[in-house]
């Protein structure tokens, strides 16, 4: 049984647009299906919870259309996926398809999927304190660029660029208006096991793949692998380099900047005395503390 969750207002209308069309392929006539639509933020999760008491034991593969976010509820509504997933973008950002290589059109994404071609990948886990933990997908990032997806989440503008295929602006303008009004921050943070005291950091993010923020390659040498996530760190800068910092991380040479730093870990704690604004897969919220770890055991991407 092939479950598709299907986002129907991502991409303007994309992704139901998309299911439409791979409904009607002979693929799809000779497989068992069952199809639902989200209503509201939340009921993909809600619906992926519900899959093994549905159906116990007959996923063959749940089938994700939609943009990052979706995919985002549906890993954590699985928990601890034991049956296969796959995406097929539909959204404004898609980093997921690009992190795992998942390109083509939708029918033949989905035809992929049939043929159970398939990839290893290791989800990200963050936790704050009191908190059961959740799943990171592609990225958790901590200060400028939370307060960013915040701003561009919260924009009237956001679903005007997406329809016209401008995404990326969204988060130029969003960064552009964040950037006076935003105060570095005081962290505490601890990796493997080693604390460091960070003044006036602008932000830190972990990725699983080079890819957010619908293309920027924000940790240009990340591969998806077991155990180990890159991490990235922005302190010390002055308003003005942090223009130059972002103008360049489409191609990634950001990392070229002196207050540009990157290291790797297994574990980071990342903590301080006032609230710190996160972002995950995009959503966004705010905390005193969280761990970030790197689960061991493997998903299975289908369609890749």
């Amino acid at each position: 049984m092939y479950i598709f969750i299907v986002n129907p207002i991502a991409g303007n209308g994309g992704a139901k647009k998309a299911y439409s069309k791979i409904s009607k392929t002979e693929a799809f006539k000779q497989i068992d299906s069952k199809c639902f639509f989200t209503e509201y933020f939340g009921h993909a999760e809600r619906i992926a919870k519900h899959l093994p008491i549905d159906f116990p034991g007959i996923v063959t593969c749940v089938v994700v259309i939609g943009g990052d976010g979706t995919l985002h509820e549906v890993i954590n509504g699985l928990c601890k996926p034991v049956v296969p997933v796959s995406f097929i973008p539909a959204g404004s950002g898609n980093d997921f398809a690009r992190g795992c290589d998942i390109k083509g059109k939708p029918v033949e994404i989905f035809q992929r999927i049939v043929r159970q071609n398939s990839k290893s990948y290791w989800l990200g886990c963050y936790q704050e304190i009191g908190k059961s933990p959740r799943n990171i997908v592609n990225s958790i990032g901590f200060g400028f660029d939370a307060e960013i997806a915040k701003a561009v989440n919260n924009s009237k503008y956001k679903k005007l660029l997406s329809n016209l295929h401008l995404g990326k602006i969204s988060y130029v303008i969003g960064l552009i208006k964040v950037l006076f009004s935003f105060r570095p921050m005081n962290l505490e943070i601890i990796v493997d096991g080693k604390k460091y005291k960070l003044s006036n950091c602008w932000m830190v993010t972990i990725a699983q793949h080079p890819f957010y923020g619908g293309g920027m390659k924000i940790i240009p040498n990340a591969t998806i692998q077991a155990g180990i996530f890159p991490v990235l760190f922005i302190h010390s800068i002055s308003k003005w380099k942090v223009l130059g910092v972002f103008m360049t991380v489409f191609s990634g040479k950001h990392v070229n900047f002196k207050e540009v730093e990157l290291m790797e870990a297994n574990r980071l704690e990342i903590s301080s005395k006032k609230k710190i604004p996160y972002q995950v897969d995009g959503q966004t919220d705010v905390c005193f503390s969280c761990v970030i770890t790197k689960q061991q055991d493997a998903i299975e991407v289908v369609g890749a």
